[in-house]
């Protein structure tokens, strides 16, 4: 089943038509966390998590249409279940787990594995396929535990 593609806006989700932290202006996107690489301006209508709202209120202006869920909450748009899971990256940072006739598709953006005490734990979420970002997947990158950085 053929439930993203990749596109010069970002990931597309086919039958929902929204995008995942897109590049480029689009109708709906929906948003893993607020850093400038994956909450741009340009957005008809923003979908995020509540810890999130503020953020891209602050970045990109209060002008925006931006709707926020909580972990776990779902809604259903054009036929996909969606719902957010945290991903232990930064305060407010998700998952966005999506569900189409039963084939279920999680996309990371960042995350974080190593709870750090401010934001909520990472949640392994089962699908079917996973799709990760690896902005500091290579090895080059070591960072030192929570404890080691007090």
């Amino acid at each position: 089943m053929k439930l993203l593609k990749f596109t010069s806006k970002g990931i597309y989700c086919i039958p929902g038509k929204f995008y995942i932290d897109p590049w480029r202006p689009v109708d709906l996107a929906v948003i893993t966390h607020g850093h400038a690489d994956h909450a741009r301006s340009g957005m008809k209508k923003y979908l995020c998590h509540h810890f999130t709202k503020p953020i891209l209120f602050s970045r990109i202006g209060r002008n925006i249409e931006c709707e926020s869920i909580g972990y776990g909450e779902q809604l259903t748009i054009n036929g996909v279940k969606v719902s957010l899971h945290s991903a232990g990256h930064i305060i407010g940072s998700a998952q966005i787990r999506i569900e189409y006739k039963g084939y279920v598709s999680v996309i990371s953006g960042d995350y974080k594995l190593q709870d750090d005490g401010l934001s909520t734990a990472f949640e392994a979420v089962k699908c079917h396929e996973f799709i990760t970002e690896s902005t500091f997947g290579l090895p080059v990158y070591n960072w030192l535990s929570v404890a080691e950085q007090e």
